[in-house]
Parts: C-alpha cells; structure tokens; sequence
C-alpha cells in the first residue's frame, strides 16, 4: 500500500512542470496521490510572434496547463494570474497567495524550481523558487496573515521541499519515470504554444509564426530527443538501476530538517554524500 500524499508543484509559468517534473506528476498521480500545479504567471509574454495580445496567449496557455495537467491525471491547475516576467514586482501577493493555498490543500510535498542555481537569468524562476520555499517553511505559523485563521484555515506545514533538476547540488532523489516518459512528452506537447517558441532551437532558421507541416514534425521530434536525453543522463545515476529518470534535491522542513543533520555537517566540512534514494 501506497501511503497517500498531497504534492504540490508550484511553477513561474504554465509549462514549467511538464518540462521538468511531468514524470513524477504522472506516476504520482497513477499511484493515487492528490497532485496539484499552481502556476504564478499568466505567461503573457512566452511568445515570438505578434498576430496575437497577450490576452489571448495568457487563454492559450491556461487552456494548455489544463490539458496538460489532465493528461497527467492531476487536479486542474490553480493560477494565481501575475503578470509574465514580472513575479520581483510581486512578491508580497505571491507569497500571501501560497501561504494561503498549503494551508488549504494541505502539501506533503512541494515542488519547484532551485532559485540558489548559479546562473540562472530568469527572474521568475528565481523568485518562485524563493517564494515557494519561504512559504512552505512559513505557513506554519499562526501570526503570519491570521485572516487565513479567520476564513477557517489552520497553519500547516508541508514535510519537504523538492527543487526540480539541481544544477549546484548533487541529486538526493531520482524518481523513475521510464513508465511514464510517454505520458511526460504527451503532456509537454500539449504546450504547443511553448514548443512553437522554441522552433529554431530545433529547426535551425525556423520562423515561429510560419510553420511548416514539416517544420512542425521535426520540431515534435527534436524536443521528445532531448528531452529524452536528459531522462536518460539522470537515470544514469542510478548505476543501471533504471532508465529514465527526473532528478531532485529535497530538504525537510519543520523538525524534520534536522533528520539530515550529518549530511549538513559532511557537506560544511567538504566530504561529499552519496546519498541517492530511487523512487
């Protein structure tokens, strides 16, 4: 028996979690856990093209987590409707918003983006990720927006945090989605707005407002490869014990951050752990 979880992912935009932990919604999902997206951004900017408003591309791109967070067998996503690109001027609203919703959906998990990652331009991904962690370890407390007590709610405190593909950390978890990597690129493609972006990436001279019927096939093709491919590099650090694979550095919160404490201490005094737990 499987004990049930509720997992929440909280993403910048609508296609952030198809991307990079579609996977593990699915199998998650399948095994009968409660998973849920809440998406910051409306994703009024991710586009190349100019035949369409920024009202419309923010309709599309709902439309698109929808169908994608269907396919996953999740619940429908929540959006919290900031502006794309825009989450630093937000961040107040954001943070009251997610305290708001862990308290309401209860998270075991939370999953989102690593904002510590060296390098890493967009100020959404950043923020989100900051935001996300602050609320989880936060919402705990009843002094922080006691309206929520109020309307009914109850502090609450999600067990761990899961920062989807660390770049600056070694990964502590893998969780096998070679059952589910189908399911991943079914979903992923229902971002169509997203992959047409992204066209030249693929299709070297691509215009993303032109596309052929043959364009879009190699496109179709180009992302399933790589994306594929970076299964596959994580699922190599299971010594031959699976597949494909999506890779997570996770911390506990509350008094469970604490049950890691040698690990802290290894890692202060620069030993390296080799601790990897396949899910």
């Amino acid at each position: 028996m499987v004990d049930k979880k509720t997992i929440v992912a909280v993403y910048s935009h609508p296609d952030d979690g198809e991307f990079m932990a579609g996977g593990s919604l699915a199998k998650w999902a399948e095994e009968g856990h409660q998973v849920y997206a809440i998406c910051a951004t409306n994703g009024n900017l991710g586009a190349k093209v100019t035949d369409i408003t920024p009202e419309e591309l923010a309709k599309t791109r709902k439309k698109e987590l929808t169908n994608a967070m269907k396919t996953l067998g999740g619940n429908p996503p929540i959006f919290l409707d900031l502006p794309d690109g825009f989450v630093r001027d937000h961040i107040r609203e954001l943070k009251e918003r997610l305290v708001y919703w862990f308290r309401k959906l209860k998270p075991h998990r939370v999953i989102t983006w690593d904002p510590w990652k060296k390098y890493q331009i967009h100020p959404d991904h950043i923020e989100v990720g900051r935001i996300a962690s602050e609320a989880a370890a936060f919402s705990c407390f009843p002094l922080m927006y006691p309206e929520h007590l109020e309307g009914g709610l109850k502090p609450y405190q999600p067990e761990e945090v899961w920062y989807m593909i660390p770049m600056e950390h070694k990964p502590n978890r893998l969780v096998d989605i070679t059952k589910y990597m189908d399911k991943k690129m079914k979903a992923l493609f229902c971002h169509q707005s997203q992959l047409e972006m992204m066209a030249d990436l693929f299709v070297p001279g691509a215009d993303p407002a032109n596309l052929t019927e043959e364009q879009k096939t190699r496109l179709h093709e180009g992302a399933d490869t790589m994306v594929r491919m970076v299964a596959q590099a994580f699922g190599s650090l299971s010594g031959g014990k699976i597949e494909l694979a999506e890779a997570y550095y996770t911390i506990k919160l509350g008094p469970g951050m604490f049950d890691n404490y040698q690990e802290m201490i290894q890692e202060i005094i620069g030993m390296e752990s080799d601790f990897l737990e396949i899910l």
